[in-house]
């Protein structure tokens, strides 16, 4: 039995707007009937959103959650690993492009020619 978006949000213990939001992004699979009216199986929802627990011993009414990995967090610090590692690859193929370069240019000048004699020096030297 799948819930509507109400029923979710009050299993999960958050607002409609965060259910529809999470569903809008893909981050919760979600199927839209004849109606118009979302409808969302529970093992889905609960992936992302716990449920909130029934008979709570806390004191507040806040919905408790358990502190589960933000899927964001992590994904975050994935990047921010690749964006390091990228940033060095870099480095690497900028220093060989210059030594290329430098190697290129010391290759394209001209040899230094030397001095020509006139042939009148070489009647002398010989």
């Amino acid at each position: 039995m799948s819930y509507t978006l109400a029923a979710a949000a009050a299993a999960c213990g958050v607002n409609k707007s965060t259910i529809l939001r999470a569903i809008k992004s893909g981050k919760v699979s979600a199927a839209k009937d004849e109606h118009g009216e979302w409808h969302v199986e529970p093992a889905e929802l609960h992936r992302v959103y716990p449920p909130v627990a029934e008979g709570s011993e806390a004191s507040t009414d806040a919905p408790q959650r358990y502190a589960a990995p933000d899927a964001a967090a992590i994904q975050l610090a994935g990047l921010a690993v690749e964006v390091g590692m990228l940033r060095e690859q870099l480095g690497d193929t900028r220093r060989d492009r210059d030594a290329w370069r430098d190697q290129a240019q010391r290759l394209a000048l001209p040899s230094p020619v030397p001095e020509r004699m006139p042939w009148w020096r070489w009647l002398r030297t010989g």
